[in-house]
């Protein structure tokens, strides 16, 4: 057997490549823990089978070494660091190049074949190995909408489901797994996962379901990257490998795409945007709100006059957006003639809805319209469609994708899915759905829907969720009057830096996100009552700051906890009743809409305790003082 090992720059992730009896595997490790154990290698296609028979070509080493912004994005700066190994291998069918990457948060390869002229790709047999010692694995199973839950999957039920991409597995150690694909272009299409009852245990890549026959293709092929991220959970949140694995920009000028958040009325009017006076008065609370933009959603066709919206969000300073169905622009010369007459009334962008397909043919048309959008300078938004998978380098004017069960299903869980968008569900999509790129979730819902979380859970999702537009659900009445209005008004889309401060899937998140030299920390906690210690390490030495939390309001238990040199500044009884407070767990809000509002100095080192309801939460904006 000959085995190939390619190491990340600080030596913490391990990807080995092994050679055996013809057959080639896969595995990887971080810090001496296994995230994929042995797993298969090779894919079939109608012109010949590339997985047994192998021999031994050569061997190529590289190293990459970049940076690179994204003009909207959860940081400022990526970083593309990693080594490369290529294995060229050779069998009857011909000539085939492994690349293998490993960064220091993760590991990916694909397949390449050379060649000329038409391909047909039968299957890939590429697989994945939970190892035998991981804990607990989530997975969704694969619908095509995206559009459920995250579960606990039992070893024993494994193969009962075709899986979506990604799958979470606790690796043991502190060492997690995010297995996922990036790259996912029309020349190849989306993959799906399964296994058997046989190999329960090892998932193995499936073409979409809704796809018949081979993938017509052509030389020469390149597989999309399969890839394992690593670390803690939140390091997923904070990872751009994902981004790293797709091609550079086709946006030359990117002046069009600009962040931000938008008034939306369909979610709780589904009506509204049929009706000329209430999207103008949408247009006004976006204003008042001091949002970017407002969407006006399906059902504007026939009945809503766009150029003379444009004109009036205009004058209010607000921008427009429209929606579309995918059956409508299902060729590129449809696509172009529409895409360019809705820019020349002054769209900014466009909802695309109801792809419904992961399959090649269908991918294919996410390839054209993100190209003619970007001639003409319009920004995207697709709905009812895949999910991403680093695709926001290659595409940044794409601007987010839905592929979650978000805040739509608050309208009706009967209609579709039990159970809805509960705490558990918004507690596990940071490290699973969000991670694979920005998630229109539509957050925020107050009184319009029962969400089962608290107002304060409902605020912090703009932080703890990443979408580049940022569609507030809750309607516009409901929006001006609530407490939380400054917090929502001032939170941003995009950010220069990220953090993650505490987290566990389907249990708890806090995270703290900088735009400019503003800070805003959200946190959020699933089926029990929690205490989130924020460590203000984040901060910038020797600088007072203002902070404003928007909190569960618990007064009537326990207030929150004042960090040492916070003002108001409590007297020593009051410090060692606090201290005896917080060693006890927050206990349950009665009232799911009360909330909390406090401002207060911090600075660097200080740390505040914040207890939250069952399924509560918090927001707060820490600006220079």
């Amino acid at each position: 057997m000959s085995c190939f090992v390619v190491q990340s720059p600080n030596a913490s992730v391990q990807l080995h490549l092994c050679l055996q009896e013809g057959r080639l595997c896969w595995s990887a490790e971080k810090n001496g823990v296994a995230l994929v154990e042995a797993s298969p290698l090779g894919i079939d296609l109608a012109q010949g089978a590339y997985d047994d028979g192998f021999t031994l070509v050569k061997e190529e080493r590289g190293v990459i070494d970049e940076s690179y912004s994204i003009p909207a994005f959860k940081k400022s700066l990526c970083l593309d660091q990693a080594n490369t190994l290529t294995l060229v291998v050779e069998n009857a069918a011909g000539r085939m190049y492994v690349d293998a990457r490993a960064y220091d948060d993760g590991a990916a390869l694909r397949l390449r074949i050379p060649g000329e002229g038409a391909c047909q790709v039968k299957s890939e047999t590429t697989g994945f190995a939970i190892p035998q010692s991981a804990g607990q694995v989530y997975g969704m199973k694969y619908v095509f909408s995206y559009e459920d839950h995250y579960h606990p999957i039992p070893r024993c039920d494994m193969a009962q489901n075709n899986l979506a991409f990604p799958v979470l597995v606790d690796c043991g150690q502190g060492v997690w797994a995010l297995y996922a694909e990036a790259a996912v272009f029309g020349d190849y299409g989306s993959s799906t996962l399964c296994s058997t009852e046989d190999v329960p245990m090892t998932l193995k890549l499936r073409q979409a379901p809704d796809q018949i026959g081979a993938t017509e293709t052509a030389f020469p092929l390149a597989t999309p990257w399969r890839v394992v991220l690593c670390g803690d959970p939140g390091d997923f949140i904070t990872s751009n490998t994902l981004e790293n694995l797709n091609p550079p920009s086709i946006v030359e000028d990117a002046s069009f795409i600009r962040p931000g958040t938008s008034a939306w009325s369909w979610m709780t009017e589904n009506d509204s945007t049929k009706d000329p006076v209430r999207c103008r008065e949408y247009v006004d609370y976006a204003a008042a709100m001091g949002f970017d933009y407002y969407l006006a959603d399906g059902g504007w066709p026939g009945t809503v006059d766009i150029p003379e919206l444009v004109k009036y969000a205009e004058s209010k300073g607000v921008k427009i957006w429209i929606w579309e169905h995918s059956a409508a622009i299902r060729s590129p010369e449809i696509a172009e003639e529409k895409l360019s007459l809705w820019a020349s009334w002054g769209v900014v962008g466009v909802k695309i809805d109801f792809f419904e397909s992961d399959g090649a043919h269908r991918v294919k048309q996410y390839d054209y319209l993100a190209q003619i959008a970007a001639k003409h300078k319009l920004m995207l938004n697709f709905h009812g469609c895949m999910k991403p998978a680093g695709e926001s380098r290659t595409w940044p004017h794409v601007m987010t994708r839905e592929a979650v069960m978000g805040g739509e299903y608050l309208q009706n869980f009967s209609t579709f899915l039990p159970g809805g968008p509960d705490a558990a569900h918004n507690c596990t999509l940071p490290f699973t759905r969000n991670a694979m790129g920005p998630m229109d979730y539509t957050p925020v819902c107050y009184e319009t829907y029962l969400t089962g979380t608290t107002d304060a859970h409902q605020t912090a999702l703009p932080v703890i969720f990443t979408s580049y537009i940022l569609h507030i659900g809750e309607g516009a009445e409901k929006v001006l009057a609530h407490p939380a209005r400054p917090f929502l008004s001032r939170v941003p889309a995009a950010w220069d830096e990220t953090r993650v401060l505490e987290a566990y899937p389907a249990a708890f998140v806090t995270m703290a996100r900088r735009k400019d030299e503003s800070w805003y920390v959200g946190g959020i906690c699933a089926r029990r009552p929690r205490n989130s210690k924020v460590k203000f390490d984040f901060l910038e030495e020797g600088v007072a700051y203002t902070a404003t939390l928007y909190a569960d309001d618990l007064s009537d238990e326990r207030p929150f906890d004042v960090a040492e040199g916070a003002l108001p500044a409590p007297d020593a009884a009051m410090v060692a009743a606090l201290e005896a407070m917080s060693q006890r767990p927050a206990h349950h809000q009665h009232d799911m809409h009360a909330m909390k509002i406090t401002t207060f100095t911090v600075k660097k080192g200080d740390v505040l305790t914040i207890p939250m309801s069952v399924n509560g939460g918090f927001a707060m904006t820490v600006d220079k003082a």
